[in-house]
């Protein structure tokens, strides 16, 4: 939404874009002072372009990494339990609990 704008010399402006900005610059200032300000903002546009596209693509990477993060915990978790469930049987099986813990300890080295 434009804003009014008072001019130093009394007039008031509603900017509905960067072009009126600009002539009201070479109005009271001068065209050379008006390009100077084109050519800023035109580099400058580029580069917050450039910043703003890696933002997104690092906001996406941290993303999918505490997806996979989770999913891995997840799948510890899930494992811990069964190994729980062993533990708790009346009769335990070595070789079943050791499997878990391999399984376990593999998920956990692939992270590392």
């Amino acid at each position: 939404m434009p804003h009014v704008l008072k001019m130093k010399d009394g007039k008031l402006l509603t900017p509905f874009g960067i072009r009126d900005l600009l002539d009201a610059v070479e109005d009271y200032a001068g065209e050379e002072l008006r390009r100077e300000i084109e050519e800023y903002i035109e580099t400058n546009v580029e580069d917050i372009d450039d910043y703003e596209k890696e933002y997104d693509r690092m906001e996406r990477d941290g993303e999918r990494l505490a997806d996979h993060q989770r999913s891995v915990l997840c799948n510890i978790r899930d494992e811990v339990d069964a190994l729980d469930t062993l533990l708790q049987d009346t009769r335990l099986s070595r070789r079943r609990m050791q499997g878990a813990v391999k399984i376990i300890r593999q998920m956990i080295n692939w992270e590392l």
